[in-house]
């Protein structure tokens, strides 16, 4: 039978996809006639294997379904009949789609190629000019139209390519020499034409009459020379953002001609770093002066002054096994010297691929030591990964030096630093990459109002500060650190390795920009690929959270401003009378003398008598410490005298003395005027205070001797303080003067850098509330360091000598909860929110920043429950109460001068509400210690946004009024006055009312819920487990009560869940061995226990289980119901409700101990 395509029928798919590809075939005769010449001349191949391309990638070397015409179109046809998607390889290029000329993402992976029954794929590759002609039914018409050429650019924005012609068939034209032979490259903007022969002149007089540019930025200024000299043409541009395709025509470039081609490129507002940053703003001097374009934006926020240039320039790239090197080098150093400080040059770029999931990339000065990070990290020593588990592949790029890591898998590109503006001066560093979508959270620690961050022209700073939460302030803590998702719902973290003042700008492109004022550069990141498991590798280098003593997870009271013991005792007995839960009696600074550290003040006298009789109840207690030390005593101050006998105080350098500032202390034997503004009560009132300089080894013996002597005074026992943990506060740390008392700070170059990041007080300079940024600080190496690059590090070196301390002085495991917090201090200690407001904002945005330090790696963490400043309104404290009842720490504290908030200082309805909503919080410890358990072993998350769980629904990811306790409980408070419902989002997965154990019916959507004032909205997931534990006054006793299970099926009938369980308060419990843990699940009627690990529990020590109640069982009526105990099969009571669904077996007159429970089976009727 006929088969030419035009047999097939006028509009027949063969026909059409014939003429369709054959039009493409002639198209390209340019390109594959110059491949026939080099065949003949050299004897290279047109129709190539892959591996001939790419034979270091082994992957290709068994492909045999696709070849490459060339080096630079790649052909995948489906061979087989039927076929719709063809399995096919994309090696280690840059590849674009022929028919759109888009970028695709796959690189260096097996794809799943959709191909209907009219198309084969067709992609070019990155670094080729392809030269082309338009085409006609033939070829002799098709000679004698305009050439053209298709410019495919790499990682580099380069290309090469090249085009033989002559008169297409007379013979010997290459050994009479009568050809046309052109060299075609392609970089920084520019095409030449370089003719290597030119012996044929073609009768048709053809020219170039456009090229066709991929994966490019928007030309503009488009200039055409001939042999050096400009031509008079004005060539148009047809530009597709999207595809990021420009085609140039009009340009008449003669065939056999020497031309050259230049163009600038357009940047789009959203893709302008800023060029001029700086506090003094930019101009068009000044930007000019940095040679950067000016230019005012269509957008608001944009940057007026913007780079189009860059600086830099890469050279020996090197890759092995274990990661990648190269040398990055100013281009030349006169706009470089424009910018704040002295360029650095040359640089040294060390990537290493630590792990399969992390790899991390350094830039540094490889001739001169500058300050690195001294944070011990979790890092290999040699690296683990393997080429086939690389979850990533990392590129070293040029014009500009970028470096870019791709996720596998995928082919999304995460990290895309090829971006201009990359600068690295001595007191200035700046770096920027685009990101995979605008789904970003993390940076801290500053408020934010939503957990998402926005990316429309923001920029938020990064430096420790005694600054209560605001927008845009930066306040206590540092965390350099991001998570993002990409388009498909991949995970991946960064962690920016640098402790130096800082600022991130975030645009829209979507993109970010890092600048900081010193150290260097070192990137951490994480492949995820989920949420979860992003958190659980970032704590892995980091170091795993603390585990908290059970104690801690109990209710906590707290105020700043109790006049005398006295106030204490009485509100305890409040409490206990009230019969409302609560674990832990703080006291603030007003314990001590004159807030002198390891003082008690005569108003505190029986305070040590009142810490042991509450103790005896079972009660804990928390003092506070701050680190600034009086250094103008009258009468003899061992805390100070010691600490200058161990050379602990942080000093000025070259040998200089105490660098003196002032905070809470006041001289002795004054009188205060409380009626004088705050700046005069600091001048004449306050002494001068020392910081000791927590780095050094003598700093934490001296520390711990005195927190010894705080719990066992040996010179008056009387006084002493017998407290379980401890909360440092101001500890960024905080002065009352800015940088020293008179005369002050010596440094300006490092108390105003040159470059001064966007900061709380920017124009007051670093040193502003804080110390001199030129005070010298010894590492525990005995390495001088200034306070300038270690400032945000106090906190963090004051959490770890505190936490050994209350270990070593109490014999327990005790708890510190401290304000100035960095990566890894989460191993240590937990975070409190810092000192809010008594708002309804500060009440949402609580929510927020709980997150924020869960996804930090810091699982010990809430808010100040009603606010600490102002006068707690009674409405939104019920609501904080509610809210703050499933915080992981759970304190209520506020002020001095502001009206009490403790549960017991409102009416009778109020503590109704609180002592119900304790109870709840009480009844889930046992959930919710599991769950801290697991984050100290595993680094999974405590507090966990919705999109940890549920990333598949992108609703979830900007979900931050609702949060998650683990996979399984779901928090809707209310967060607005007047609410008495909440509408509240519930993914895809079965969903229970907490309090009644019913199947709410809500499967991915949004619901409004009642919420009376009285209620907070929580629910349980299906398929999970909960285990919970009969509530009492204080964990103490409700430890010795009956333990329970709720267990709520999913769809399939099926639940799972761990319960970990030790003494609550032993130090290393897990590590040594003295605990119990088991998984439960249920399937097919079944409950079972699987005791992974026990040396805890036993017949002499039991934890007795009361009760088990499944949710989701259905109205069939329940016939029976089964546990065996120790081999030993009883029927328990039960009841079961048909038209909840709720199954409750009642077990607690059955001596039953959780390590000799097996299992439990119930059975319907039918």
């Amino acid at each position: 039978m006929d088969q030419d395509p035009a047999s097939f029928g006028a509009d027949s798919p063969l026909l059409n996809a014939s003429t369709h590809y054959l039009t493409i075939g002639y198209t390209l005769l340019p390109y594959l006639y110059t491949l026939f010449y080099h065949a003949q001349s050299r004897g290279d191949m047109v129709a190539r294997p892959l591996l001939l391309e790419f034979y270091w990638d082994s992957s290709t070397w068994d492909v045999h379904q696709q070849f490459l015409l060339g080096p630079g179109l790649l052909v995948t046809p489906a061979p087989h009949e039927g076929a719709k998607k063809v399995m096919a390889y994309m090696p280690d290029a840059v590849w674009y789609d022929y028919e759109t000329g888009g970028r695709v993402r796959w690189r260096k992976q097996n794809v799943e190629m959709e191909l209907p029954r009219d198309r084969i794929g067709l992609h070019l590759r990155g670094g080729y000019i392809l030269p082309t002609q338009r085409p006609a039914t033939t070829t002799v018409a098709s000679r004698r139209s305009p050439l053209g050429l298709i410019i495919a650019l790499d990682d580099n924005k380069e290309a090469k390519g090249e085009l033989f012609w002559d008169n297409g068939e007379t013979i010997d034209t290459v050994a009479n020499e009568v050809y046309v032979f052109c060299e075609f490259t392609v970089t920084q903007n520019r095409l030449d034409v370089k003719i290597l022969k030119s012996t044929y002149k073609d009768p048709n007089n053809l020219v170039f009459k456009e090229i066709k540019i991929l994966g490019t930025q928007e030309p503009k200024n488009i200039t055409v020379k001939h042999n050096g000299v400009s031509s008079q043409v004005s060539p148009n541009v047809t530009y597709d953002s999207n595809l990021q395709v420009a085609l140039i025509t009009g340009l008449d470039l003669v065939l056999g001609e020497g031309n050259t081609v230049e163009w600038d490129l357009k940047i789009q507002d959203a893709e302008k770093i800023d060029c001029y940053p700086d506090e003094s703003g930019a101009s068009a001097e000044n930007c000019a002066a940095r040679g950067c374009a000016w230019e005012a934006p269509r957008s608001p926020g944009a940057p007026f002054c913007y780079f189009v240039d860059d600086l830099y320039s890469v050279s020996d790239v090197q890759y092995d096994s274990y990661g990648a090197t190269a040398v990055i080098s100013l281009k030349s150093a006169f706009y470089a010297s424009a910018f704040p400080s002295t360029p650095v040059n040359p640089l040294r770029l060390s990537v290493t691929y630590h792990r399969n999931d992390m790899l991390q990339f350094k830039i540094y000065d490889p001739s001169n030591n500058r300050y690195e990070v001294p944070v011990p990290l979790n890092v290999p020593r040699v690296p683990s990964s393997t080429s086939e588990g690389q979850l990533y592949v990392v590129l070293i790029k040029k014009n500009p030096f970028g470096i870019e890591i791709r996720r596998k898998s995928t082919g999304t590109v995460i990290w895309d630093s090829q971006l201009l503006g990359f600068t690295f001066n001595d007191m200035f560093l700046r770096i920027s990459t685009r990101l995979p979508s605008r789904y970003v959270y993390g940076f801290g620690e500053t408020e934010h109002t939503a957990y998402r961050r926005d990316l429309n022209w923001h920029t938020w700073g990064m430096f420790s500060r005694d600054q209560p939460p605001g927008y845009k302030k930066n306040s206590y803590g540092v965390h350099p650190y991001y998570l993002a998702l990409e388009e498909d719902g991949s995970a991946h973290g960064v962690l920016l390795l640098n402790s130096n003042a800082m600022d991130v700008t975030f645009q829209p492109m979507p993109a970010l920009t890092y600048r900081t004022t010193g150290g260097v550069l070192d990137f951490y990141v994480f492949l995820g690929p989920t949420p979860e498991l992003v958190t659980q590798q970032y704590t892995e280098l980091i170091g795993r959270p603390v585990m908290v003593p059970y104690w801690a997870l109990g209710f906590q009271l707290c105020r700043y401003g109790y006049q005398n013991d006295s106030e204490i005792a009485s509100l305890y007995d409040e409490m206990v009378a009230a019969q409302i839960p609560y674990d832990v009696q703080y006291s603030d600074i007003d314990y001590m003398e004159r807030q002198l550290d390891f003082t008690l003040s005569p108003k505190f006298a029986g305070f040590p008598a009142l810490i042991t009789r509450m103790k005896a109840d079972g009660m804990r207690v928390i003092l506070i410490l701050d680190p600034a030390i009086s250094g103008n005593e009258t009468q003899p101050y061992l805390a100070f005298t010691r600490g200058v006998e161990s050379d602990v105080f942080i000093k000025a350098p070259a040998g200089g003395g105490i660098v003196w500032g002032k905070v809470w202390p006041n001289f002795p034997d004054v009188v205060i005027n409380g009626s004088l503004d705050w700046e005069s009560q600091v001048e004449r009132y306050r002494a001068y205070v020392a910081f000791p300089d927590f780095f050094r080894n003598s700093t934490a013996t001296w520390w711990k001797r005195e927190l010894r002597e705080l719990y066992t005074n040996p010179r008056a026992p009387e006084k002493s303080l017998k407290f379980d943990g401890i909360w440092i506060d101001m500890n960024e740390p905080a002065s009352f003067v800015n940088g020293a008392v008179p005369p002050g700070c010596k440094d300006a170059t490092l108390n105003h850098p040159p470059y001064m990041p966007c900061l709380e007080s920017r124009d007051k300079g670093l040193s502003s509330k804080t110390l001199c940024m030129e005070s010298e600080q010894i590492l525990a190496d005995g390495s001088r360091v200034r306070h300038y690059d270690v400032h945000s590090l106090y906190g963090w070196s004051q959490t770890r000598p505190t936490y050994e301390a209350v270990q070593e002085v109490t014999g327990q495991r005790g708890v510190v909860v401290t304000r100035s917090t960095f990566p890894s201090s989460g191993r240590w200690g937990g975070h409190w929110l810092g000192d809010n407001t008594a708002a309804w904002d500060q009440l949402r945005k609580s929510v927020i920043g709980m997150m924020e330090f869960s996804l930090f790696g810091i699982s010990y963490t809430g808010a100040d429950i009603c606010g600490f400043f102002g006068d707690a309104e009674y409405e939104m404290c019920v609501r904080w109460m509610q809210l703050g009842a499933f915080y992981p720490f759970a304190r209520n504290h506020n002020g001095i001068g502001t009206r009490r908030q403790d549960p017991v200082s409102w009416d009778d309805t109020f503590k109704n509400i609180s002592r119900s909503v304790l109870q709840t919080r009480y009844t889930l410890l046992p959930y919710l210690y599991t769950l801290m358990h697991r984050a100290h072993t595993e680094g999974s998350t405590v507090v966990r946004p919705l999109l940890h769980e549920f990333v598949s629904d992108q609703v979830t990811w900007d979900v931050d009024s609702q949060f998650l306790l683990g996979p399984a409980f779901l928090v809707s408070p209310v967060l607005e006055p007047n609410a008495r419902n909440v509408t509240a989002y519930f993914p895809r997965a079965r969903w229970y009312d907490f309090y009644t154990g019913v199947d709410i019916k809500a499967r991915g959507e949004w619901k409004s819920l009642p919420a009376p004032l009285d209620h907070i909205n929580l629910h349980v997931r299906g398929g999970y487990v909960l285990p919970w534990q009969e509530p009492a006054q204080n964990t103490h006793f409700s430890r010795q009560k009956f333990l329970g299970f709720k267990v709520a099926l999913d769809e399939e009938g099926t639940a799972a869940g761990w319960l970990f369980w030790d003494d609550g308060q032993s130090i290393d419990t897990y590590e040594n061995g003295l605990y119990y843990l088991a998984h439960f699940s249920v399937r097919q009627n079944t409950m079972a226990s699987h005791v992974i690990f026990n040396k805890y529990i036993n017949d002499a020590n039991p934890l007795k289980l009361g009760y088990v109640e499944i949710w989701g069982v259905g109205s069939v009526p329940i016939s029976s119901v089964s546990i065996s105990v120790s081999s030993m099969v009883t029927t328990p009571n039960f009841t079961h409700n048909p038209a909840t669904q709720v199954l409750s077996i009642d077990v607690t007159n059955r001596n039953i101990s959780l390590h000799n429970f097996m299992s439990l089976t119930w059975r319907s009727t039918s």
